[in-house]
């Protein structure tokens, strides 16, 4: 008798995450990300406008360098939006009985799973910019990899002590 086996399984036979089993993120990391825009977005039109005011001052018109440039952060600065707006209701945390999934994404979309008995260790993170609009990052590390292999921004930090505290006791279960 072998220790081992390799049995194939049918693709349609494993679990699946259901859309709906996704719960979003509060509005409040909505508008940290929206005010983390306007503030990007400010400076560098800020610092387009000096490029354009310099250009003005020694040529009396826009060069051509200048055009490109506005077009290019107009054009990234769309995509940044759109994938804010439309992603954001991508964004969402389901725990199941044996694994923590993270979804997110509009333009890539990822889906993120992590078994309970593959994690090691979690921690929450909050910066001051976080501590204002009350939310908070829970990253779990598993074996065999240098970073936290699954973060989830944008959590209510009540919602994730309770959830570390509850996948603390699930790893120590195992």
């Amino acid at each position: 008798m072998s220790l081992f086996s390799n049995d194939s399984v049918q693709i349609n036979s494993l679990p699946s995450l259901v859309e709906g089993e996704f719960e979003g993120l509060p509005s409040r990391y909505r508008t940290l990300r929206a005010a983390v825009y306007f503030v990007v977005m400010l400076f560098v039109f800020a610092a387009m406008g000096v490029l354009m005011w310099f250009e003005w001052w020694q040529e009396g018109r826009f060069g051509w360098r200048v055009w490109v440039a506005l077009v290019t952060v107009v054009a990234f600065g769309s995509i940044w939006a759109i994938e804010e707006i439309k992603g954001f209701p991508m964004r969402g945390v389901v725990v199941r009985e044996h694994d923590l999934s993270y979804r997110s994404g509009f333009f890539k979309r990822e889906t993120v799973t992590v078994p309970f008995n593959r994690i090691q260790h979690s921690e929450i993170a909050q910066g001051p910019v976080a501590r204002v609009f009350s939310v908070c990052t829970l990253k779990l590390y598993t074996a065999g990899h240098s970073g936290a292999n699954l973060r989830v921004p944008g959590m209510d930090v009540e919602r994730a002590k309770r959830l570390r505290q509850q996948l603390d006791e699930r790893v120590s279960q195992l």
